[in-house]
Formats: structure tokens, C-alpha cells, sequence
């Protein structure tokens, strides 16, 4: 299960856009050039990306026509265009179209502006399964979600602002603060809900300002634009965690179609965060934690992985075991290990992606799936959480000391034989208790 995704391409010149079918091809994208009717196609195919190329002369329009077939309306859509078009951003950002990208754009700044919308796709492959494991339990849950609309975006434009960037969006449109200084721009961030950041700068200051947000574990989604003078500059910042990389001088309406999607696609992925949560009830729960139980796992696992099998996707399975609970039970009772397992629940849940489902999967364990998750970055994520709840004091009540928390770690990806009991038994042979 190699494929990280199928980007079904749509009146795209083909001589024109080899160079960018073979940097995704050799990426592990499988690119499938459309050879009939486009729509009757992607029925078929289901893919995670429809790529709009201007071989037909008006790619909105095929866009649009696109978005409107029911099996289309969920799949992100990026035109191809050869950048000579000045109206081009503001008509698409107008069409919702969800990335404009340039046939000869650098490999590093393609995978960087594809990758979250093949995680958009992920997201509402995801609300399709929770929805149905769901049903099993008796749980009406909503598969889909509609795009929220209303509400005048917040966005903090960071740096100095000698071009008057801060006016570049329409204040109808948009509530922009502007912060000269990075430090003062991190404590606003930390401290009033922002939409976007926007860095009038691409300097290694500003690198190490992107880089620290997508550490920060509320912050790490936040979108984020950056300016820069050359075009060396651009593939290191999207390198060091920056949404879009604009270069100057910035063409019109750029900046603001720019942001206004990204702000448009964040709150899409709030939209799918909320509704998922709408599949975790009293049937579907596990009592104690208030993650997802054991039950609703094992039904949507089988369903992740009947997914994985069909359309050649990863998938992984982490398993999270703490030892020490039987200690602080033993220590302080069972309301105190108690407070402490929900503790880590949430803490685990926080940590993860939205598509990312936290259950508990046995008394002292917890058990995460991955889907569209290689093993190398699911590796990455499982030691990103056990490092921070291994290096947190957690406070309970009636306890009057800090404690901390012993974390053992385990996870495997799925193979093409695998059923939910093997793939989960692999990981558990990888904690350090051979369970």
C-alpha cells in the first residue's frame, strides 16, 4: 500500500505538464491523465485531486461544472496555469477553487501546496466511515459537511509594512492587525483566535517563526504566508512549515486570494473537525476516557482498512501503553489513576489530526489510527506525543505532588493481508512489554 494518492488530471496539456506528472509520480502520487468524460470518470476513479489544466480554454468552467456532480462536490480542485492570467486568482478564489498552481513550479512548493488538500480529502473520506461505523452502533452521524461561509476572517500581518499590505484586503473582507514585531506577534496568536498569519519577510528570523508555529500544538495548522524577493527563497519556506510563498513584487489581487483560500480551506478543516465529533456519543464512547471505545474501533478499523485494500492507501496503527497507571492506582486510588487515563485521552486526542481517531483500546492503553499514513511519518507523530505526555506533570485532584507518566510505544502499517487483529497484534509485539 504505496499510493499516497490518485489526482485524476483534466485538460492539461500533456507536453506542458510532463515535467510536473513525473516530480508527483516519483512522490508516490498516482497521476491518471482523464481519457473519457472527465465526471463519468471520477465516479469511477474516486479521486483525492482533480487537476484543471487550460487546454480548454476555461478551466472555471470546468471546474464548475465538476463541483456540481454530487461524486465531485467533496474533491479539492487545483487549476494548472501557465501564470500569465492577472484575473486568474481572484476569478478562482471566486470559483472556490481550492489552488492555483503554476505546471513549472519547484517539487518542493508542488508536495508542499498538494499535501494539505490530499489531507482534505482524508478528512472527508474519514466523515464517510466514522458516519458509517457509527450506524452500527445505532449513531446517526452526518457523512458530509457543507462549507461555512459566514464571518469576516481574522488575520495578523507581521512584520513592517511599507506597501501598505495590510490594505490589500478589503476590510469587508477581512479584520487585519498588524505586529511589526515577531515576538509580540507570537503572544497575539497565542492569545485571540487568528484566521491567518501573514510574514512581510522570508528572512531566518521569519523561517524559524514558521518553523515554531507547526511545533506549537495549538497553532500548527494555522495558516501562514510568506513574502519573499527571490525565488531561492521560496523552497525554503516552504520547507520550513509556511503555507504559500509569495514573491515580490506581488501581482494584484494575489495576497488576497492567496489568504482568503487558505483561510477558506482552515475553516473547512474546523467544519470536518466539529462534525466528526458528532460520531463520539454514549454508544460509540468509551465511559471512562470519553475517547472513542473499543467496539467502535474494531468496526472502524475494519472499514479504514477495506478502504486502504481498495484504493492501495497506507494506513497505520499506533498503540500507546502506560505502565505507570497500575502505580498511581496503587498509589492514590483509583479516582486518581482514573482522572489521570482521561488525562491522557484528551492529551492524545489534542496531538493527533482531525482524521487521525484516538480509542481506548485496553485499560491502560490507547490506541490511534492513521489513515493515508505511511509507517516512516506516523513513526514521526507516535514519538512527537509520547515525548510530550513522557515530559508533562499532570495535576490531580486530592494528589499534592506532580505526576508523570511512563510510555511505551508500538505501531505498524498495514499490509494487503492484513485484518484488523493482525495488524493490531503487530504493533503490540513492538511495545516494550512484547504485548
Amino acid at each position: 500500500m504505496n499510493c499516497l494518492a490518485t489526482l485524476l488530471v483534466v485538460d492539461a496539456d500533456p507536453a506542458a505538464a510532463a515535467g510536473l506528472f513525473d516530480r508527483l509520480d516519483s512522490a508516490g502520487y498516482a497521476v491518471v491523465v482523464a481519457s473519457e468524460n472527465p465526471i463519468a470518470q471520477a465516479r469511477r476513479l474516486c479521486p483525492d485531486l482533480i487537476l484543471i489544466g487550460e487546454a480548454a480554454g476555461n478551466p472555471l468552467a470546468r471546474a464548475a461544472a465538476l463541483r456540481a456532480d454530487p461524486a465531485c462536490a467533496d474533491v479539492p480542485l487545483v487549476v494548472l496555469t501557465a501564470d500569465g492570467d492577472e484575473t486568474l486568482p481572484g476569478r478562482a478564489l471566486e470559483a472556490g477553487i481550492d489552488e492555483l498552481l503554476a505546471v513549472g513550479a519547484d517539487e518542493t512548493e508542488v508536495l508542499a501546496r498538494l499535501r494539505p488538500l490530499v489531507r482534505m480529502g482524508t478528512m472527508h473520506d474519514e466523515l464517510r466511515l466514522r458516519a458509517a461505523a457509527a450506524a452500527a452502533f445505532g449513531l446517526k452521524a452526518p457523512d458530509r459537511v457543507t462549507p461555512p461561509t459566514t464571518g469576516r476572517p481574522a488575520l495578523l500581518l507581521i512584520g513592517p509594512d511599507p506597501e501598505g499590505l495590510a490594505g490589500k484586503i478589503p476590510p469587508d473582507e477581512a479584520d487585519t492587525t498588524v505586529c511589526p514585531d515577531l515576538y509580540a506577534a507570537e503572544r497575539l496568536l497565542e492569545q485571540a483566535p487568528t484566521d491567518a498569519a501573514i510574514l512581510t519577510a522570508c528572512g531566518e528570523p521569519e523561517m524559524a517563526f514558521a518553523a515554531e508555529l507547526r511545533q506549537n500544538t495549538r497553532l500548527f495548522n494555522l495558516p501562514v504566508v510568506m513574502l519573499a524577493d527571490d525565488a531561492a527563497t521560496v523552497a525554503r519556506g516552504y520547507r520550513r512549515g509556511a503555507s504559500r510563498v509569495l514573491l515580490r513584487p506581488l501581482r494584484p489581487g494575489r495576497l488576497r486570494a492567496a489568504v482568503l483560500t487558505l483561510v477558506r480551506r482552515q475553516r473547512l478543516r474546523w467544519a470536518i473537525r466539529a462534525t466528526l465529533g458528532q460520531s463520539l456519543g454514549p454508544a460509540t464512547a468509551d465511559p471512562l476516557t470519553g475517547a472513542y471505545g473499543r467496539p467502535f474501533l474494531d468496526r472502524h478499523l475494519d472499514l479504514r482498512l477495506a478502504a486502504a485494500r481498495e484504493r492501495d492507501r497506507p494506513l497505520t496503527a499506533v498503540l500507546f501503553a502506560i505502565p505507570s497507571l497500575d502505580s498511581v492506582r496503587a498509589h492514590f486510588g483509583d479516582a486518581a489513576a482514573d482522572h489521570l487515563i482521561r488525562q491522557l485521552g484528551q492529551w492524545i486526542n489534542r496531538l493527533v489530526r482531525a482524521e487521525d481517531l484516538t480509542a481506548r483500546f485496553a485499560a491502560n492503553r490507547f490506541c490511534v489510527v492513521l489513515p493515508d499514513t505511511p509507517l516512516v511519518e506516523a513513526e514521526v507523530v507516535m514519538h512527537r506525543i509520547a515525548g510530550v505526555l513522557s515530559n508533562t506533570d499532570f495535576a490531580i485532584p486530592d494528589v499534592f505532588q506532580p505526576v508523570r507518566v511512563w510510555v511505551q510505544v508500538g505501531c505498524a502499517e498495514a499490509q494487503a493481508d492484513d485484518d484488523r487483529a493482525t495488524l493490531l497484534a503487530r504493533a503490540g509485539q513492538l511495545l516494550d512489554d512484547g504485548a
